[in-house]
């Protein structure tokens, strides 16, 4: 309100005053060029005599009384053939050519400094008198006798100028500083009363509710002010209502949470103790069938172990995924980034396929490659034998390819090519989500999977920050391809024989301690299978008692849980204070989250893994153990 009042009266007074102002200024300027030019006209009639009769004291005389002149910087005189008589004073002459053809007073030229006038000097002989000459004598005319210059200076008026601009100024901004004063003493008087409601409605706003507005005015601001009053009362009472619902409404989502975290506890122990439960015979069947297979080598006996173990090998890919899932789940899955041939993945995937896809009449073919990647080994084979797992199994016919090539500088692109029915466009963007299969599975497959092996895929590959990408043709077949880190290849060396880590402990001790009694039976006929002296036992102090006697071992290998009183870190601990700190070791576990379990075993430099161990992996990371050993 006080802006809509001051506003007006502001433009005006500073209309007004340019107005009046710029007025004022070329009025100043224009009556310095009148009185100059006067000044000038006055000097040429005055200088007749003087520039007639040759007289240099009359004409010096002249030009020293018009330097007094106010505003007078200096005088010329020249006489008819330009040449100067008299100069006084301070003048900045032009082309003398600028003289030429004057009838008349004028301003020559303007600067921000001065401003030059000249004028003409004519000489006129009286006209003859009729009364007294009869014609016979004939009087010369008006004659140009020189012309005089005169040099004005602007400085007074500039400086006039500036004087009435400053006083225009201070009036403009007296006059709109007692403008506004008036108009503020006149709109506190309307503005106080909606200023004072604002106030409360802003308080109100910010959770205030016990404000209240009491302006005292009266008509339909008081309307008005009841209004905002009985709000307050009603939204103050309305919040107290929300917030005994927010109350009862928090105390049921915390019972429901405590509900489904209690339940989740009972699902992940549940899920933990099945699959533990599952991996000791699990582990202890291929353990058993590898060492038949090393045992009995009649043609009939192994077709027998082959079958047996292709079995095996099913329900260890079933207890995978699950274990993979749980491990997800919990985030115990951390990836342990190395670098490695990519043939060592291809190699593991040929053993654990090969007898898969040729029951099924597939061509099952792997492309060597000498590329090497950055990855994790065991975590990038699981992402691999889900894809090709899936392929297999939506493959009734034809070939399953699996293959990398080097793409785009330091990348490798891993492709797993099937020629199964395809996937259908619509269903190609959510075949990685959980639980979804597709229809038309070949019965010879072994039926439908859960719906998990891609969903697991998607999820360890972001784990691992490998893009994975799907692609298919109806009728055609589906490519998966994964993309992976490369890097330079390190050695050559050629593949050792199986179980090349295990027979590394031929003819040497090694403390084996398992709490299931089957499984460690398995590992000790597998053990002793490639010349290894055991020393196997179900408990820590049992172990302990027996390795007295005979001597410490090269290599301890335990399970993780061994009864309410005992684990298999505590065993290995004993058993290093007995023997040696430096003593190898390696922990198995059916559990599934174990994140915080690696942490705590690698401080202590024990590896972890999860059961059931297939001998190939278990003969690597022994293998590996040794040779760090061996190292340090």
């Amino acid at each position: 309100m006080l802006l809509a009042a001051v506003l007006p009266s502001v433009l005006i007074a500073l209309a007004l005053a340019v107005h009046f102002t710029s007025t004022r200024i070329a009025d100043i300027d224009r009556a310095l060029v009148d009185r100059a030019l006067l000044l000038t006209a006055s000097l040429a009639p005055a200088s007749e005599y003087g520039l007639f009769a040759g007289n240099s004291d009359i004409l010096n005389s002249l030009a020293e009384a018009a330097l007094r002149e106010r505003d007078v910087d200096g005088l010329v005189l020249f006489d008819r053939d330009g040449q100067s008589l008299v100069r006084v004073g301070k003048v900045h002459l032009p082309a003398p050519e600028s003289f030429a053809g004057l009838g008349a007073p004028v301003l020559l030229e303007s600067s921000d400094t001065h401003h030059l006038f000249a004028a003409p000097v004519f000489s006129e002989q009286a006209r003859p008198d009729p009364l007294f000459d009869d014609g016979s004598v004939a009087l010369p005319g008006v004659s140009r006798l020189g012309v005089v210059v005169v040099q004005v200076s602007r400085a007074g008026s500039r400086q006039a100028q500036r004087e009435l601009m400053w006083s225009a100024a201070l009036i403009t901004l007296g006059g709109l500083a007692l403008a506004g004063l008036l108009a503020r003493v006149l709109s506190d008087g309307v503005t106080a009363p909606v200023r004072s409601l604002a106030d409360t409605v802003r308080r109100i706003e910010q959770g205030d509710f016990s404000a209240r507005a009491r302006t005292g005015a009266r008509g339909i601001l008081q309307v008005l002010e009841d209004g905002i009053n009985r709000m307050a009362v009603t939204l103050g009472g309305t919040r107290a209502e929300l917030e005994r619902r927010v109350q009862d409404a928090t105390a049921q989502l915390q019972t429901q949470k405590e509900v489904a975290e209690q339940a989740s506890r009972a699902k992940t122990q549940f899920v933990d103790a099945l699959l533990h439960d599952l991996s000791q015979p699990l582990m202890a069947m291929g353990l058993d069938i590898r060492t038949l297979k090393l045992r009995l080598r009649d043609a009939e006996s192994s077709a027998l172990l082959a079958r047996l173990e292709r079995s095996s090998m099913k329900l260890e890919n079933m207890r995978d995924v699950l274990l993979d899932v749980a491990r997800l789940e919990s985030g115990a899955t951390q990836p342990r980034l190395t670098e490695f041939p990519l043939e060592r993945v291809f190699d593991s995937l040929r053993h654990t396929f090969e007898a898969q896809a040729a029951e099924k009449g597939l061509v099952f073919v792997l492309r060597p490659t000498r590329l090497w990647c950055r990855s994790d080994p065991l975590l990038l084979e699981r992402v691999l034998a889900n894809l090709v797992s899936n392929a297999l199994r939506y493959t009734a016919r034809g070939t399953v390819f699996v293959g990398a090539r080097r793409v785009e500088g330091d990348r490798i692109r891993i492709e797993v090519r099937d020629s199964g029915q395809g996937i259908p466009p619509e269903r190609l963007d959510d075949v990685f989500d959980e639980f979804v299969r597709l229809p038309g599975t070949d019965p010879g497959s072994g039926g439908r999977g859960m719906g998990l092996g891609l969903a697991i895929v998607r999820r360890l590959c972001t784990l691992l920050a490998h893009p994975v990408h799907a692609r298919s043709r109806p009728g055609r077949g589906s490519t998966f391809c994964v993309w992976v880190p490369r890097t330079p290849a390190i050695s050559s060396a050629p593949p050792e024989d199986g179980l090349s880590g295990l027979r590394r402990l031929s003819r040497q001790r090694v403390a084996l301690i398992d709490d299931d009694l089957s499984l460690l039976q398995s590992l000790q006929q597998l053990l002793h299978s490639v010349g290894v002296d055991v020393i196997a036992g179900t408990s820590a102090e049992f172990v302990l008692r027996q390795l007295r006697q005979t001597g410490a071992p090269a290599f301890i290998l335990s399970d993780y849980q061994l009864g309410p009183d005992s684990d298999g870190l505590r065993a290995v601990l004993s058993l290093r204070r007995e023997f040696g700190a430096h003593i190898p070791a390696l922990i198995m576990t059916g559990l599934a989250a174990t994140r915080e379990l690696e942490i705590e075993l690698e401080a202590h430099g024990i590896p972890l893994v999860a059961k059931p161990v297939r001998p190939v992996v278990l003969d690597a990371v022994i293998g590996s153990l040794l040779e760090a050993a061996e190292e340090d």
